[in-house]
């Protein structure tokens, strides 16, 4: 673990020495004075980063370090000067945000390999994240209690497998501009194996991926040595109505383990050579642990299967992307509205307290 946070660590670090950084001037400033506890310099900061918008983004830094800086009068002043003013901006935002015209939401696709295969899914998003901050690129946030960059991978894969076409998405408070340039400038950041390959843009009411992901298509290059017995094994468990797996949950509380049908988890399994290939429909098998799937099948440790990478995802037809006139006249009227109510319109909204009331009956 320690390891693998050193690595991470220096991958983050690398990311940011690759090209000058694209964010905004006054949060990279913010961010060094935090960084060389230079608090009142850091303050002084305060009124650019509310002009400049970023006041949410501020705030979330000085959380980061906040445990690590001394409870020293200056750090309480900071904290008492930026909070209120996030707070006010996250008002803001519930309250306009969704009738912001900029805002942009991107479906993207990706491919993990060697040598980033030992990052789990919260690293690689920690990594994306860095690589679009450095190119400039401010995700919008959600609207929880501390808020959060709407930023987010789809099905996870652990540590030690890999994938062809993983798919995320993003949204973005400004239009991140054309994909061929982006995409070349993102290469220069990530680091080796970790792939961008498609980028395009989606109304803001498309579906998660999360939620269109059918089934995953998944290849293991099974050792020579082993691959008798592997035949034999998959050969049982494809002839099996059953496959019982003890595996670790929490039953009434209490970690146990607990038996799981791992026969409705897998749709197909063949051999293309000595590569084994499966799939799994993700409404069942969802974020069941593929190397301790495999390995119970094929009567492996997990730490002993290698090389194994899951292809494809395959995705639905999002149906929101049919029925877009259910949405955009929507947003669209709100946000006329909201334009003429805030200024330049010439109606004049009258209150008449001298009308007789109805009566009904």
């Amino acid at each position: 673990m320690q390891a693998r946070e050193a690595r991470l660590a220096a991958v983050l670090e690398a990311m940011a020495a690759a090209a000058p950084s694209r964010e905004p001037a006054v949060l990279v400033a913010f961010r060094e004075a935090l960084a060389q506890r230079r608090l009142s310099q850091a303050a002084a900061l305060v009124p650019d980063l509310e002009q400049a918008s970023v006041l949410e983004e501020a705030y979330a830094l000085l959380r980061e370090v906040r445990r690590e800086l001394a409870e020293s009068e200056e750090a309480r002043s900071l904290s008492g000067t930026l909070a209120p003013r996030a707070m006010q901006a996250r008002a803001r935002r519930e309250a306009l945000g969704q009738l912001d015209a900029r805002r942009t939401a991107v479906r993207f696709a990706y491919a993990k390999r060697p040598p980033v295969l030992d990052f789990e899914s919260g690293d690689l998003h920690r990594i994306l994240l860095t690589a679009l901050r450095l190119e400039g690129l401010l995700p919008a946030l959600d609207l929880g209690q501390h808020p959060r960059p709407l930023l987010q991978l789809g099905p996870p894969l652990p540590a030690g497998v890999g994938g062809e076409e993983e798919w995320g998405e993003a949204v973005f408070r400004l239009p991140p501009g054309d994909a061929g340039p982006l995409l070349a400038r993102l290469a220069l950041r990530l680091p080796e194996g970790f792939v961008l390959h498609r980028w395009e843009e989606q109304p803001a009411y498309a579906s998660p991926v999360a939620e269109l992901a059918d089934a995953a298509e998944w290849t293991w290059p099974c050792p020579s040595e082993g691959l008798e017995d592997a035949r034999s094994r998959v050969e049982m468990f494809l002839a099996a109505e059953r496959f019982l797996w003890d595996r670790s949950g929490k039953v009434g509380g209490q970690k146990q383990e607990k038996p799981v049908d791992l026969r409705p988890l897998v749709a197909a399994m063949d051999w293309e050579g000595a590569r084994l290939r499966v799939t799994t429909p993700m409404r069942t098998f969802g974020a069941t642990n593929p190397l301790k799937a495999l390995g119970a099948i094929l009567g492996l440790a997990p730490e002993a299967i290698h090389g194994l990478v899951r292809t494809r995802l395959q995705l639905r037809a999002d149906p929101r992307l049919a029925q877009g006139e259910r949405f955009e006249p929507k947003l669209r009227n709100l946000y006329e509205d909201a334009v003429m109510l805030s200024g330049g319109s010439n109606i004049i909204l009258i209150e008449d307290d001298d009308e007789e009331p109805m009566r009904l009956g």
